[in-house]
């Protein structure tokens, strides 16, 4: 799979829009594509600055900006939180050099080009019909760290950032449950979020429990059960993850191992 193209390896980014914003584009602008779904999903943005490549944004620099600014994380601009990226991957370089990027910096999106001119993504959700559907899921899928549903939102959002993680778990009596970034992005940037800080502050959040932004039950696969499987699954936007056993399986983890 390493050595095909991009473009063969994911055709279908051709046939989509562009999303991206401007460095110069509103917070709250940047931040609704990466909290709504799933009408409008994206695990990252291309930024441009002047119909030139700026860089790109993903939820992890977004919470990150959350933590940081408190109250004032909505002012500002899009670049004020934009990765800057020296060029873009050409649509014919081959897939490897997309993972590279990836594994490098461990953030699964990049811009794409034709020629000089940014013209779509690629994500690692992108390349779920490309894995070897074969193998077992058993052997794919990574530990799983559990949170506590009544830790405060703004708690959230730091474990993630810190940890590096996309998908908070909790365990209950009947199985798995989870809340990606993603939902806590759209909390944090719906109406009872800001009134409650405008209103009473950013510390006000530390009352407002994880639970309250809304678990949904995983969905889950036997050790034994293909790649193949699984990747079906996960191309469902609303399935951030599934679980075998006691351990959790991401799209990540379909494709880079």
């Amino acid at each position: 799979m390493q050595d095909i193209s991009i473009r063969a390896a994911a055709p279908q980014i051709f046939r989509r829009p562009l999303l991206y914003v401007g460095a110069q584009d509103s917070m709250v602008h940047a931040a609704t594509f990466l909290a709504i779904g799933p009408q409008i999903y994206v695990d990252g943005l291309v930024v441009l600055d002047a119909g030139r490549l700026a860089g790109r944004i993903g939820g992890r620099r977004l919470a990150s900006h959350i933590l940081e600014r408190k109250e004032k994380w909505l002012d500002g601009r899009a670049g004020d939180i934009t990765e800057p990226l020296d060029r873009p991957l050409d649509a014919d370089s081959p897939l490897k050099d997309a993972l590279s990027a990836f594994a490098e910096t461990r953030f699964a999106f990049m811009p794409i080009a034709s020629g000089d001119k940014v013209i779509a993504s690629l994500s690692i959700r992108d390349l779920l019909g490309a894995v070897d559907k074969t193998r077992k899921v058993g052997q794919l899928a990574s530990s799983l760290t559990t949170v506590d549903e009544g830790m405060g939102v703004p708690e959230a959002l730091k474990f993630m950032v810190e940890k590096g993680v996309r998908n908070l778990v909790a365990l209950r009596h009947n199985g798995p449950f989870v809340v990606n970034d993603r939902r806590v992005l759209e909390f944090m940037l719906g109406y009872e979020a800001r009134t409650l800080v405008a209103e009473k502050g950013f510390s006000a959040l530390d009352d407002v429990p994880l639970s309250h932004v809304g678990f949904c039950k995983g969905k889950t696969l036997g050790p034994e059960e293909i790649a193949g499987d699984a990747a079906s699954l996960l191309s469902d936007v609303g399935t951030p993850c599934v679980f075998v056993g006691n351990r959790i399986l991401t799209p990540w983890d379909l494709v880079m191992k």
